[in-house]
């Protein structure tokens, strides 16, 4: 809000329930306020409330902005790595006949499998050991912006210290860690490296020293829980630059690399897995994955080659039997066509036979699957219950074909079972000898089903915060917010500008608005600096400002106005001080006497009245020396360097000023000024704040109420009004004051721009 533009007084006495002075003449009535309508806000309001608060508004956006600039510079970012696995399916069986993923359906995702393993706590711990993880050290950073310092550093030596400040370090420090064993106690402590001379170091625990030595070299010291032994490889840093070692707890350093670590899928059944991990250190977070990748290959290798074991185990321990069955099966076969001479067999049962073959190899070999199966898993289990449903349908075409064969002759029929029997073994028996051969050919170069199709590598850009995306949010949140402060603030200010609510609501009709003033604004900041210094009027200074073309509106509805007054007397009156009243006051005087009219301006605010500072004059004599008697009128009376304006000013500040106000000197004093000049202008002290303005009221033809838009609520306007009228003052109407020329939203204040017309001549030459 624009700063006043006259020197008004500060609240110095409070009287909102002023008495009745006297009789009450003609009091003024004033209609009850009218009750806001509810209605909903309509969108041009809502543009307005905008464009009035634009610079609100841009303010809070380039305040969240500059935060999230601030952000983004101090924020430690985050990058990610990626490692993208193929998973092979390549399922093992006994006799490779056929793939029971038809059998087992959905039960089991190879692929959740698999990222179960990668995530368990077994293969993340060991790569947590390999790499050392558990052990965290880093340089000690100033705070807030030591980090961030340290992270634009690009010299190769280490950065020299800033602020004194010898024991953070500012860039380029290095410290590796080989080896850190400590007690119990130290876990999760951290400790205080300090860099020395010579490649030395000391080891310091919450201030006390545990051990000093050398980089290279092993150190221990301290006892029981409080142990330490240390290995650094390696230390690049300033002497008395400290570094924090941390040893954490294994199972802590676990957990947190698990719940970073992300496993997916690509796409549903493609085999196709996608590890990421993020962390600040760009290096070491690529490190981690690629370290979890092969520790997976590893792992998957050792399953693979742990599973032809147990199976060649198994099938060697079956071909024993196998072959005790083939022999058993050619003896019987030898000895059934010794004894029946040996014979031919026809053609149908050739086919019977050879059915016979297949459907008893594929049920040996199904039996075997099952012990193979059982060995691993539950009855319950979908492989186990896939295999037994498939054997039930063998056995049910045995059945049949059983039946088939009884319509035989005997004779083949006997022969017949014979020969399966011999077949059957021989084939089942040569089926498990090549797969045992083949299961030691592959324990010797076994092969994972899992291979790496991109390596993490190092990233260049970090992945958060992301900058572009940051400033973006950053400027829409802050339009969002800055639009929400400047309609909450118009919605909770009970401040009125509107002219027509004003008149509307008390009663009080609207004289004329008068704009708010650059060049004034500038004229009171230039008085304030030097105190007690000249204080040029606008009036004078740039006669062609706009807010003197609606002094001069005024002026000319003053001329209606005292065709009905008692007399020739103009009291200015305001409900607060910090309105622009004196300012009114005096330019007003100045126009009139422009006009040709002989015009007095007294300043009846005789607590802190300054419009003496107007006219380069002094404060005494003036209005409380010629009331109390001390000098007369022609005395207190000055001239102006104004043709046909002279001021009295206020005097001495008297400890009585409403007494006097109220005396019947003061009444003379107004009545012997009406006669000498054609009009009498009275600057009087805020109505709400005091009681003087009605001790001079009662006595003016025309009373004016000075309103500041935007500062003062209907009720404090209704207020105003009515402590004056108990005082028997009626206000003729209001000024609208500080009216920002900016807005149009009742096509009123916003004239003033669309009509402006100034002279050629330079503003206070004129």
């Amino acid at each position: 809000m624009p700063h006043d533009r006259a020197n008004d007084d500060a609240v110095v006495e409070v009287n909102f329930g002023a008495g009745t002075i006297g009789d009450v003449v003609q009091q003024q009535q004033l209609p009850p306020p009218l009750p806001r309508a509810r209605e909903e806000v309509p969108l041009t309001d809502v543009f307005r409330v905008l464009r009035e608060r634009h610079r609100g508004v841009v303010g809070v956006a380039l305040a969240v902005v500059a935060l999230a600039v601030a952000y983004l510079i101090l924020a430690t970012p985050v990058y990610q790595a990626a490692l993208v696995l193929q998973m092979e399916d390549r399922k093992q069986t006994l006799t490779g006949l056929e793939d029971l993923s038809g059998f087992i359906g959905d039960a089991a995702s190879p692929a959740e499998t698999e990222i179960e393993i990668i995530r368990s706590r077994t293969l993340i711990g060991a790569v947590v050991d390999e790499l050392g993880l558990d052990v965290q050290a880093e340089p000690r950073r100033a705070p807030l912006v030591g980090a961030t310092l340290a992270r634009h550093w690009r010299g190769g030596a280490p950065a020299a210290p800033r602020l004194g400040l010898a024991h953070y370090g500012w860039g380029g420090e290095r410290v590796r860690v080989q080896e850190l064993a400590v007690g119990e106690d130290l876990v999760d402590v951290p400790l205080v490296l300090t860099a020395l001379e010579g490649g030395r170091y000391r080891l310091a625990a919450e201030g006390s020293a545990l051990v000093e030595g050398a980089v290279g070299a092993r150190a221990s010291g301290g006892e029981g829980g409080a142990a330490v032994e240390v290995v650094i490889r390696e230390l690049v840093a300033r002497p008395g630059t400290e570094f924090v070692l941390l040893k954490r707890d294994r199972p802590d350093v676990i957990t947190e690399l698990r719940d970073a670590l992300t496993v997916r899928e690509t796409a549903k059944k493609t085999n196709v897995l996608v590890a990421e991990l993020e962390g600040r250190d760009p290096q070491q977070v690529a490190a981690t994955l690629n370290a979890i990748g092969a520790a997976y290959l590893r792992r998957n290798v050792e399953r693979k080659n742990a599973e032809n074991g147990q199976m060649l185990a198994f099938l060697e321990s079956q071909l024993p039997q196998l072959k005790g069955n083939v022999d058993q099966a050619e003896a019987a076969l030898n000895a059934y066509q010794q004894q029946k001479r040996s014979m031919d067999i026809s053609a149908a049962t050739e086919a019977v036979l050879g059915r016979a073959v297949r459907i008893e190899t594929a049920l040996q070999e199904l039996q075997l699957q099952l012990m193979d199966l059982r060995q691993r898993f539950t009855d319950s289990h979908p492989a186990v219950i896939a295999v037994q449903q498939k054997i039930a349908r063998m056995q049910k075409e045995h059945v049949s074909l059983d039946e088939e064969m009884r319509a035989l002759p005997e004779l083949e029929l006997d022969a017949a079972r014979l020969a399966r029997d011999v077949k059957v073994a021989s084939e089942l028996y040569v089926l498990v000898l090549n797969k045992a051969q083949e299961l030691k050919v592959a324990r010797s170069g076994v092969i994972g089903n899992v291979t790496v199709l991109d390596p993490a590598e190092t990233a260049k850009d970090p992945a958060r915060p992301n900058k572009p995306l940051v400033l973006v949010v950053a400027l829409l949140v802050g339009l969002g917010l800055g639009v929400g402060v400047a309609l909450a603030r118009n919605a909770f200010t009970e401040g009125s500008d509107d002219p027509d609510e004003i008149e509307a609501r008390t009663g009080l009709p609207v004289f004329v608005m008068v704009p708010h003033s650059e060049v004034e604004l500038q004229l009171d900041r230039e008085a304030r600096q030097i105190p007690g210094s000249f204080r040029a009027a606008l009036a004078q200074a740039a006669p062609d400002d706009l807010a003197v073309e609606g002094l001069r509106s005024l002026r000319t509805a003053l001329q209606f106005a005292l065709v009905e007054a008692r007399n020739n007397i103009i009291a200015l009156g305001a409900p607060a001080p910090a309105v622009g009243k004196s300012f009114v006051s005096v330019n007003l005087a100045h126009l009139l006497a422009a006009a040709g009219r002989r015009v007095v301006l007294v300043d009846g605010d005789l607590r802190r009245g300054r419009l003496h500072r107007y006219f380069s004059l002094e404060r005494a004599p003036g209005l409380s020396d010629v009331v109390s008697g001390a000098v007369t009128l022609e005395q207190a009376l000055r001239r102006t360097s104004v043709e046909r304006l002279d001021v009295l000013s206020t005097g001495r500040i008297p400890p009585n000023p409403a007494e006097l106000l109220a005396s019947h000197r003061f009444q003379h004093l107004l009545a012997e000024l009406s006669k000498r000049y054609d009009l009498v202008l009275v600057d009087t002290p805020p109505v709400l704040a005091v009681t003087d303005p009605t001790l001079v009221a009662r006595h003016a033809g025309v009373n004016l109420l000075v309103l500041r838009a935007g500062a003062h609520s209907v009720h404090e306007i209704t207020l105003a009004v009515k402590q004056l009228g108990q005082g028997g003052v009626r206000v003729q109407g209001a000024i609208l004051n500080q009216v920002d020329t900016n807005r149009g939203r009742y096509g009123r204040s916003g004239r003033y721009r669309r009509y402006e017309y100034r002279s050629e001549t330079t503003p206070g030459k004129a």
